[in-house]
């Protein structure tokens, strides 16, 4: 129920769920458990991009661009694999690079 409860209000990658958990004291089989169901329910990836989406939108607000690489190492701090930070990365700046040649 926590890890559900976290990822719905602060979404986090499998890594920092993983370190969360350990730092609860939790045993590292239930860990894995708990892990592999949280993740099953809901796609990491699409996890990853609405939390960038959010950013985004926070930053157009504010007027602010946002520099892709800044978006690649927040998503690592947030334990989001580097397959995915890099797949959201090269996204951002393909688009940055689309929308600069226009």
């Amino acid at each position: 129920m926590w890890a559900q409860f976290r990822l719905q209000n602060k979404p986090i990658g499998r890594y920092k769920l993983n370190q969360e958990l350990r730092t609860k004291g939790i045993k590292q089989d239930i860990i894995q458990k708990v892990i592999d169901k949280t993740y099953k329910e809901i796609d990491e990836l699409t996890l990853a991009h609405n939390l960038i989406m959010e950013k985004i939108v926070s930053s157009e607000i504010k007027n602010v661009r946002i520099d892709p690489k800044k978006i690649y190492n927040f998503l690592l701090r947030r334990g989001f694999s580097t397959e995915i930070s890099r797949k959201i990365y090269n996204e951002l700046n393909n688009k940055n690079t689309v929308t600069s040649n226009k």
